[in-house]
């Protein structure tokens, strides 16, 4: 596995909780991580966790590369959702 795929998933697992709670402030309509779709649920996940994470990856890029990836394996609202949660998570 290339280098900075195994920092990813090893880095969203060891903070995965930490990750969760992060996206659960940002749901709304009492919505929980765990009622996300599993695809989503991941993308958010890798997507905040490069962007906190990541030297090389600047936040905005995170966030693009997660919308594409939201639209080639999330349903139809899935790239606006991705882009709506991380967004939150880039300074103004």
């Amino acid at each position: 596995m290339p280098d900075y795929l195994t920092f990813l998933v090893s880095g969203v697992v060891e903070h995965q909780d930490d990750l969760d709670k992060k996206i659960s402030e940002h749901l709304k309509n009492k919505w929980t991580v765990q009622r996300l779709s599993r695809i989503d649920r991941s993308i958010l996940r890798v997507g905040l966790f490069e962007m906190e994470n990541s030297l090389e990856v600047p936040r905005k890029v995170a966030i693009d590369e997660a919308i594409e990836m939201a639209g080639d394996f999330g349903d139809k609202d899935s790239k606006s959702f991705i882009n709506g949660i991380l967004s939150n998570f880039v300074e103004g």
